[in-house]
């Protein structure tokens, strides 16, 4: 599994409510601080980050590879470590079947708006 970017939830206490952060792998990126109260809200967080970072990446490369060597289908968010890591990765079909709780970044729901008619 290519990773393209990591996710972590960062806490003194996690999984204990408390303040938690988000660290992201990509260099400069620093995810914008929220309240954080619970592993839930920061699985959220988490989980949205990477799908900002996969929709602003546009488009898979023609090229893309899973790391099982198959072609890449889609960019995927998994987790890991009991939901305190998460990854937004590459795979082929066959290994996004094989990935538990693997989701697949969907495309965002934008309309396609012609200005000035009707």
């Amino acid at each position: 599994m290519e990773k393209l970017w990591t996710v972590t939830i960062v806490s003194d206490r996690y999984p204990a409510p408390g303040p938690m952060a988000l660290r992201c792998s990509e260099p400069g990126c620093r995810p914008e601080r929220v309240p954080l109260p619970s592993p839930s809200a920061a699985r959220t967080a988490a989980a949205g980050h990477l799908a900002t970072h996969g929709h602003r990446a546009g488009a898979l490369r023609a090229d893309a590879a899973c790391g099982c060597g198959g072609v890449a289908e889609s960019r995927v968010i998994t987790h890991a470590e009991a939901g305190r890591v998460w990854h937004l990765a590459v795979l082929c079909v066959p290994c996004i079947r094989a990935t538990p709780d693997a989701r697949v970044l969907r495309p965002l729901n934008v309309r396609n708006v012609r200005r000035g008619l009707p």
